[in-house]
């Protein structure tokens, strides 16, 4: 094998190995595309397989083997976001999503944290400025969210019908004239085989409940952008592979040089 076909492969491999790691959603921003029409029913499954077409996805890998799903779309006035476990066959838990409306992070939530978080009936919480515990506040009007289990019209399979949560919010909570804000997820589920609560965020966090949150400087990131169209590839992967185009063109240059040499 020659020098350059080594070069070739170890390019190749670059890639794989940079997309794959953007791939799991774990250190990614959760990109939230504009949706000129057809907005979800916020009933809490889906009602047809097309419903969540043109949202965002985040798909996070946990290491006991389970999955959370993460979309995410708004149409200008109101955000919706559905999470989704496809291994979650019982609804018994409940799962939420945090804004951090001023994007000023922090060690502890405060007041401009806002988490929506449902179980059996919604609530919101805020932070005290002095733990990273959420503290239930009356709940907005016009945030609204649902939960079921979701089976023939989902495109994550699984052996039962399982467990979706949906949400929406007006965007006018998210009073910050910034486009990009701190952003959280929680989700509690019992677990399907025994009465242990299993507690799963993203980003990924330890924490012994579903409402005490890791700190917001450590939340992840939530971009709401004009554009209806999700990214394909987040910039940094765009950033290696055109990085790797260039060295196989340099390369490609040398190695055909090289040889009307000789």
């Amino acid at each position: 094998m020659t020098r350059f076909s080594v070069l070739i492969i170890a390019s190749a491999m670059i890639i794989m190995a940079s997309t794959s790691a953007f791939a799991a959603g774990e250190d990614s921003p959760v990109f939230v595309p504009r949706a000129d029409s057809g907005v979800p029913t916020i009933d809490g499954v889906w009602t047809s397989s097309d419903e969540w077409k043109k949202a965002s996805e985040t798909y996070v890998n946990y290491t006991d083997g389970s999955h959370l799903v993460i979309r995410a779309k708004h149409d200008g006035e109101k955000l919706y976001a559905l999470l989704e476990m496809p291994d979650d066959y019982v609804v018994d838990g409940r799962a939420g999503i945090c804004f951090d409306t001023l994007s000023n992070g922090g060690l502890y939530m405060k007041p401009d944290d806002y988490c929506f978080v449902l179980a059996a009936i919604l609530k919101e919480y805020h932070g005290d400025s002095k733990s990273t515990l959420m503290y239930e506040a009356p709940l907005s009007l016009d945030v609204h969210a649902e939960r079921g289990l979701s089976g023939q019209y989902s495109p994550y399979k699984s052996s039962k019908d399982h467990v979706t949560y949906e949400f929406v919010v007006p965007l006018k909570y998210l009073d910050n004239n910034e486009k990009e804000y701190g952003f959280y997820v929680v989700y509690e589920t019992r677990g399907q085989t025994s009465s242990y609560t299993y507690y799963y965020s993203w980003p990924v966090h330890t924490t012994e409940s579903s409402l005490r949150v890791a700190s917001p400087s450590d939340w992840g990131q939530v971009i709401i952008s004009s554009d209806v169209n999700v990214p394909e590839f987040p910039s940094p992967v765009i950033a290696v592979i055109a990085g790797v185009i260039g060295i196989v063109a340099v390369l490609s240059r040398f190695s055909s040089t090289k040889r009307s040499l000789f």
